[in-house]
C-alpha cells in the first residue's frame, strides 16, 4: 500500500535519507547547490520557505550571480537528481505563492521536525509522560546539525535552535534524575552529550554525579581531562562551575556514615604515590595548607613556575605542538620531582610546582634538573623551558608579634 511507504530523513550528526529502509544515494556531493537546496527544503518542510530566503541561503550577497536564473537551474538539477534515486517518480519540489515546498504522496519523517513536535508535546505534559517525551528528544540527537555545511549562515542559525532544544531537554532530565538520585543515568546521558558538544559544560553534570556517588578520584580525573581540553583548544581554564565544585565539596551530601575501617580503605584506594599533577582548584587548597604549615613550623617551601615558549621568542608553535610538548613535560616532571611535591597546569604553557621543605638552593637544583631533561626530551623542536623560583619569604605575610 502507498500509505506504508515512508521517507526517513536524518539531519542531526550528518545527512541521510532512507526510503522503505534503503539508503537514498546521490551522485552529487552534499555540499553542492542542488543538495543544499534539498536539505533546506526538508528542514523547512512544515511551512515551506520563501524564494528570498532560499536565494539568501544558497547565494548570499554574491552580486555576480543572476540569482533568479541560478535558482531555477538549481531546482531543475535537484529534480533530475531525485529522479536518479530509487524514490517514486514524483515532482517533489513545489512552488506556491512564492514559497518553496518539499512534498510527497507518502509519509516523510524528518528528525529536526520530530524534535520540535516532541518538545511541543512535552510542554503540554507533566510527570512521567513529560520525561518520556524529553528522552525521545535527546535520543534523536547524534551530533551537530548538518556538520558538513558548517559556515553556512542558515545552518548556523538552525543548528543553534536544535542545540538549544537538546540542551534544555537534557538539562531538565538531569535535574529530575538528580532529585531521584539516579546519578549513573546522569553520567550516561551527560557523557554522550559531552562527546558531541565538549564545550557546552556537560562535564559539570558528570563531575557532580561522580562526587555524589563518592567517586572522587574519577571526578578529579575528569577535571584534569577537561582542563587539558580547554587549555589546548581555547587557551582558557575549565568552566567556573567545575572549578567551584572542588571549592564547595564540603557542602555536597555524597558522604555516608561509615565505620573507621571503611574510611581507611577508601583513603587507601584514593591515594596516589609520587608527585602528580592535580587540578588547579585543588592546588590552591594545597598551597594554602603548605603556607599555613610553613608559617607555624618554619618549614621552608618554594614555588616553581615552569613556562614553555618558542626558543627564538618569535615563532608561535601550534596548539597541537604545545599540547604534545606539555603532555611530555607533565610526564617528565612526574619523574623529576620528589614524592612529596605537587604541581598543576596553570595555563596553556605553564606548570606551577609546590616544593614542600625545599630551600632556595634545593629548588634551584630541581629547576635545573627539569630544564635539562626537557632539553634532552624536546630534541630539535624549537621550544624552551624557563623555571622561575618564588621562595616562601616572597610569598608569605611576615608574622606579627601576636603570632
Amino acid at each position: 500500500m502507498e500509505s506504508e511507504k515512508r521517507l526517513m530523513v536524518y539531519m542531526l550528526g550528518g545527512f541521510e535519507m532512507y526510503f522503505e529502509g534503503a539508503p537514498v544515494r546521490f551522485q552529487k556531493k552534499l555540499t553542492s547547490k542542488p543538495l543544499m537546496l534539498l536539505q533546506l527544503l526538508l528542514h523547512n518542510r512544515e511551512n515551506g520557505i520563501s524564494r528570498h530566503a532560499v536565494i539568501e541561503a544558497l547565494y548570499g550577497q554574491d552580486s555576480e550571480v543572476d540569482t533568479g536564473n541560478s535558482l531555477n537551474a538549481t531546482v531543475s538539477q535537484l529534480r533530475r537528481i531525485l529522479k536518479e534515486t530509487h524514490l517514486p517518480q514524483e515532482n517533489y519540489i513545489h512552488v506556491r505563492m512564492d514559497r518553496y515546498y518539499f512534498e510527497s504522496s507518502f509519509l516523510t519523517w524528518v528528525d529536526t521536525e520530530e524534535a520540535r513536535f516532541l518538545r511541543q508535546e512535552a510542554d503540554l505534559s507533566t510527570g512521567s509522560q513529560r520525561m518520556e517525551l524529553l528522552y525521545r528528544i535527546v535520543e534523536l540527537y547524534h551530533g551537530r546539525f548538518l556538520p558538513h555545511l558548517d559556515g553556512e549562515i542558515w545552518v548556523e542559525i538552525a543548528g543553534a535552535d536544535c542545540q538549544r532544544l537538546y540542551r534544555d531537554s537534557l538539562n531538565e532530565i538531569c535535574r529530575t534524575l538528580k532529585e531521584k538520585g539516579a546519578y549513573d543515568e546522569i553520567l550516561r546521558l551527560a557523557g554522550t552529550a559531552a562527546r558531541q558538544f565538549p564545550f557546552d559544560e556537560w562535564q559539570v553534570w558528570q563531575q557532580e554525579s561522580l562526587i555524589l556517588l563518592g567517586r572522587i578520584k574519577e571526578a578529579y580525573d575528569l577535571y584534569r581531562q577537561v582542563e587539558k581540553l580547554y587549555m589546548t583548544e581555547l587557551d582558557a581554564p575549565p568552566p567556573e562551575r567545575m572549578r567551584s565544585r572542588f571549592r564547595n565539596t564540603e557542602t555536597e551530601p555524597w558522604r555516608q556514615t561509615e565505620k573507621l575501617g571503611a574510611v581507611r580503605r577508601w583513603l587507601k584506594g584514593s591515594s596516589q604515590g609520587g608527585p602528580h599533577c592535580i587540578p588547579f582548584p585543588s592546588f590552591l587548597y594545597v598551597y594554602n595548607l603548605i603556607a599555613k604549615l610553613s608559617t607555624i613550623t618554619d618549614t621552608p617551601f618554594c614555588l616553581l613556575l615552569c613556562t614553555m615558549s618558542s626558543s627564538d621568542g618569535r615563532t608561535n608553535p601550534t596548539a597541537k605542538e604545545f599540547h604534545t610538548a606539555m603532555e611530555e613535560l607533565e610526564a617528565l616532571m612526574e619523574k623529576s620531582l620528589r614524592w612529596e611535591d605537587v604541581f598543576t597546569r596553570y595555563s596553556r604553557s605553564q606548570f606551577l610546582v609546590a616544593l614542600l621543605g625545599a630551600s632556595e638552593e634545593n629548588s634551584s637544583i630541581v629547576a635545573n634538573r627539569i630544564e635539562s631533561r626537557f632539553r634532552e626530551r624536546i630534541g630539535d623542536r624549537k621550544l624552551r623551558l624557563d623555571c622561575q623560583m618564588m621562595p616562601a619569604e616572597e610569598l608569605l605575610e611576615p608574622k606579627t608579634e601576636n603570632e
